[in-house]
């Protein structure tokens, strides 16, 4: 499996990229700062409504970095994001105003208008900045994948604007429709050998543009060579005729569409391993009892051994054992780990309980403590039925791109137990796609309330 610590996921991104958002960051944080500071020297105090608009403005604007990287980077993108943050700002320190009946509304105002107006000026100097930087330093290397006319099109626009910083290194594809000569660039290879390239090449963009390769098997490929540290570009199919753009972004004209970076590459990453084992810590800690009491119910009905273990598939296809409140009668390992479904037979009254209540699940906070499973994520699933559903559904293997989880998307949704896999599948790749610590708080909540029903019924 490919490595994805920070360092390594970081160490091929292009140079504009680690500077571009960071630069924005800083000079954002700046400003805020300023205009607070500039407020509390003219008027003498700092009201609560305007602290609590700085304090906002921090929260949606500041910390989340909203500036995106961009090939094109112009301040008229970024007019609405900055307008609409404000805004809620505003609202924030309007409210505290009429609660604490305490500041004046039209100071608070004119430092809503004074800060919009100065983060606007100082992105549009960041950006100055930042296409001249990429003028005069070697641009960041790129791959395209295609061999048709789109590609030579990408390929030309590259070589006469500098300004994108973007040095195009060669080409990929298993059947080019142009030769290198009239595309503008060696082919260096097949589709299939793309991450290859992306490690040899030191490549840190990959564009897409109209691969003649399978499409079904580039998804895999372009996942690969992103989890090399590549970020990754798409030209969308059909773009001529227009549509509502997928990032603000293009390329002397011709739509770009960003693919999001690898939840793993991302440095929020370390964020949800802190936020697992935090609640879990709280969670074992609050609980006890109640799991006390449980294994206290176990032992006394059916005897040791109080807790299940089983072989299950995580990261990377790494096994490790789940542990369960016992919930059926012992029986052989070889045996429950053929069953799809428990054997009613077997369970016991306690065990009845626990699963109608998923109470059964507690132990599998002390795997989240041991960091084999996240509080959020697919749910794990057995070697044998691993292998058998791998032969069948194609996009299988790509939920082990992420580490199991208690509760996840495809559970929120009602799909558990004898429920389509097919379904599970789709549900759990697009929640690794489309990853982030909010998803996760949504996940979370909607568990709770699921669970909440269930206890009900």
């Amino acid at each position: 499996a490919p490595r994805t610590d920070f360092a390594v996921a970081t160490r091929n991104l292009p140079r504009f990229k680690l500077s571009q958002r960071d630069l924005i960051f800083f000079i954002d944080m700046w400003i805020v700062l300023a205009c607070l500071w500039a407020t509390r020297l003219f008027t003498g105090t700092l009201d609560p409504g305007v602290g609590v608009f700085g304090l906002t403005t921090f929260v949606v604007l500041v910390v989340p970095k909203s500036a995106r990287d961009r090939l094109g980077p112009n301040v008229l993108d970024d007019v609405g994001p900055i307008f609409r943050r404000i805004c809620i700002a505003y609202a924030a320190g309007s409210a505290t105003i009429a609660i604490a009946d305490k500041g004046w509304t039209r100071v608070l105002l004119l430092v809503s208008a004074s800060t919009a107006l100065t983060l606007m000026g100082g992105r549009a100097v960041a950006y100055k900045i930042e296409r001249v930087l990429r003028r005069q330093r070697n641009g960041s290397r790129v791959l395209v994948v295609g061999g048709g006319v789109i590609a030579r099109r990408v390929i030309s626009t590259l070589g006469q604007h500098p300004e994108y910083g973007l040095e195009v290194v060669g080409a990929a594809d298993d059947d080019p429709q142009l030769p290198s000569g009239e595309l503008g660039a060696p082919i260096l290879g097949g589709l299939h050998e793309v991450p290859r390239l992306v490690r040899a090449h030191g490549i840190h963009i990959v564009i897409v543009a109209f691969c003649s390769s399978n499409q079904g098997n580039m998804v895999d490929v372009i996942r690969s060579a992103m989890m090399n540290g590549a970020q990754g570009w798409v030209v969308p199919r059909l773009f001529e005729l227009g549509s509502r753009p997928y990032s603000g972004d293009h390329l002397w004209g011709m739509p770009m569409m960003r693919l999001q970076t690898p939840a793993r590459s991302r440095p929020e990453w370390a964020l949800k391993r802190a936020f697992d084992f935090v609640l879990a810590g709280i969670g074992v800690f609050l609980l006890w009892p109640v799991m006390a009491l449980i294994a206290a119910a176990v032992l006394v009905e059916s005897g040791r051994p109080l807790l299940f273990k089983q072989r299950r598939l995580g990261l990377n296809g790494r096994e490790f054992n789940i542990v369960k409140f016992r919930t059926m009668k012992v029986v052989d390992e070889s045996v429950s780990g053929m069953e799809w479904a428990a054997d009613d037979n077997r369970v016991t009254r306690v065990g009845r309980v626990l699963r109608a209540t998923n109470l059964d699940e507690l132990p599998q906070l002390f795997n989240i403590l041991a960091g084999q499973m996240s509080i959020v994520g697919p749910r794990p699933e057995r070697p044998h039925f691993v292998q058998l559903f791998s032969g069948m559904y194609p996009n299988y293997g790509s939920r082990h791109r992420f580490p199991a989880g208690m509760t996840g998307w495809a559970q929120v949704h009602g799909l558990i137990g004898d429920t389509s896999i097919e379904d599970r599948i789709a549900f759990d790749n697009y929640y690794i796609e489309n990853w982030s610590l909010a998803q996760d708080m949504k996940i979370l909540a909607k568990s709770v309330v699921v669970q909440l029903r269930k206890w009900g019924r």
